[in-house]
């Protein structure tokens, strides 16, 4: 099923993306920004959406181009939280809506889809959203049937490994709500950072010895030379056992289609057997 719309009506307003989060949640209503941060970056690491040949680079997420973002003249611009310092100066170019998906106490994918439908009531593409949010509900039914019989190992959802530590997502991330979706368990309980992640030795990813490791990026190169070098790697139940899954880079900080990607990937590549690697 194909999400991202890759063409929007140009008769809306004039749009500036000045982050990810917000450039991957309008492109998949099927509206095309002027321009974007970071774009070859953007197809590395956010990988879906696509962006349109047409839209600009406007340069770093934390350092915009503001000489460059006005000779575009856009209508509205659209920023994550992270630039918020910025909007003084940006509301001189143009009304300034902030794209939120991580609320302390919040769920990120509710707070993902509200903040979704906000945008696209201000963008006039309500219908397109509603559109788009029907096929997700209907995707994530299909992944969930897809992996029933799947859930009874809890897995370690890693980002980044780096020496003897790693990128580990709990409760409060993003993902939690899509393994609660799918029928999955999270093998990591403890607490986590207010974007859903949390760093932690290697030796803690041994605590739940039946648990398998999901590696959610592509920056490890080679899987295998890594396992080889890390001692403390070479000792993990999950990776002796060969219950490994490597499902390629996934957006964190996003949104409704960072779910989605994450969600189908699951369902394609997470086997049927727990000692398997997919």
């Amino acid at each position: 099923m194909a999400f991202a719309q890759t063409a929007g009506s140009q008769s809306g307003p004039r749009v500036a993306a000045l982050g990810w989060a917000c450039a991957q949640t309008i492109l998949a209503l099927g509206v095309v920004p002027l321009v974007i941060p970071e774009i070859e970056r953007y197809g590395r690491l956010v990988v879906e959406p696509a962006v349109p040949s047409a839209v600009q680079e406007i340069g770093l997420r934390s350092e915009p181009n503001l000489e460059l973002l006005q000779s575009f003249a856009p209508d509205i611009i659209l920023i994550d939280p992270s630039i918020a310092a910025a909007i003084p100066r940006l509301k001189l170019i143009a009304p300034v809506e902030t794209f939120t998906i991580f609320r302390p106490g919040g769920h990120p994918l509710d707070t993902a889809r509200r903040s979704t439908l906000e945008l696209a009531k201000r963008l006039g593409v309500q219908s397109a959203c509603e559109a788009y949010f029907a096929r997700f509900d209907v995707a994530m039914a299909g992944y969930r049937e897809r992996l029933q019989g799947r859930g009874g190992k809890p897995l370690y959802l890693v980002s980044e490994i780096a020496r003897n530590r790693a990128l580990v997502f709990g409760p409060n991330s993003l993902y939690q709500e899509v393994l609660d979706r799918c029928g999955l368990k999270n093998a990591w309980t403890g607490q986590s950072g207010p974007w859903g992640h949390t760093s932690v030795g290697l030796e803690v990813l041994a605590a739940i010895p039946d648990a398998r490791l999901v590696l959610m990026t592509s920056r490890v190169a080679d899987v295998e030379a890594l396992l080889k070098a890390s001692p403390v790697l070479q000792t993990l139940p999950s990776l002796r056992s060969h219950r490994l899954t490597v499902l390629g880079n996934q957006f964190f900080y996003g949104g409704v289609p960072a779910a989605e990607r994450f969600a189908r990937l699951l369902a394609e590549r997470l086997p049927r057997e727990s000692h398997e690697q997919g």
